[in-house]
């Protein structure tokens, strides 16, 4: 429950954000980076934590992650 709250709290810095702004707001609002950090630190806690609770080894889910949708999701072929 707390890791969704922090993720509505990143997503809350960034909903309202055009794809321009959104790509430059580290860079170009020293406030909201630092709030947009803040949130990023906060939901990465909460996902270890989680993540120790239910004994899952992060980085190797994101790499058998990676792995099925590189399988799935061919990159195109350039002939």
């Amino acid at each position: 429950m707390a890791l969704a709250g922090e993720v509505g709290e990143l997503v809350a810095e960034l909903q309202w954000l055009t794809p321009d702004e959104a790509a430059t707001v580290m860079s170009a609002d020293a406030e909201a980076a630092d709030r947009i950090r803040s949130e990023l630190a906060d939901v990465t806690n909460y996902l270890v934590q989680l993540a120790a609770a239910l004994d899952v080894d992060l980085i190797a889910a994101a790499h058998k992650k990676l792995d099925e949708v590189s399988r799935r999701y061919p990159p195109a072929r350039i002939e």
